[in-house]
């Protein structure tokens, strides 16, 4: 579907509190509304995000395709390749002895990009104080 291009919604289901069904495709709700499930048109939006329009022209919900990503944590025991790491993402720099850790599973890169940041902001209480000098945390979607 191409930017800007506005689909009618034939069928919409909401699946669970942030999963919603629609045409046979399910999104990620990222800002939700009431009545959800009232939706009649879908446009893609400049970020490539979907948003949902309702007769109430003032009320609209943004969506996200559903996607299957991984959150690493590269743990490394050499802080020279570490350095290397951090300037090129290039995993072919991990040896057997540096540590790879699955953190979580989600499925937008917006939750993703949160969990990264629970492990790398500075005033959260899961704050890595080796991060971005030894460990790096990496979000990877699966194909």
């Amino acid at each position: 579907m191409a930017k800007g291009k506005k689909t009618t919604i034939r069928q919409i289901k909401l699946l669970s509190e942030d999963i919603i069904q629609i045409n046979e495709k399910e999104y990620v709700i990222i800002e939700g509304t009431e009545d959800i499930e009232t939706a009649i048109t879908m446009k893609i939006s400049s970020n490539g995000n979907r948003i949902l329009r309702f007769t109430d022209e003032k009320k609209k919900a943004t969506i996200d395709v559903k996607r299957d990503i991984d959150v690493f944590k590269y743990s490394f025991t050499d802080t020279h390749r570490a350095s290397r790491f951090k300037k090129t993402q290039d995993k072919s720099i991990i040896t057997a002895n540096d540590k790879i850790e699955l953190i979580e599973n989600t499925s937008s890169h917006i939750n993703a990009r949160a969990i990264i940041s629970k492990y790398t902001s500075k005033d959260s209480k899961l704050f890595d104080k080796q991060a971005s000098k030894s460990n790096f945390y990496v979000s990877v979607e699966s194909k």
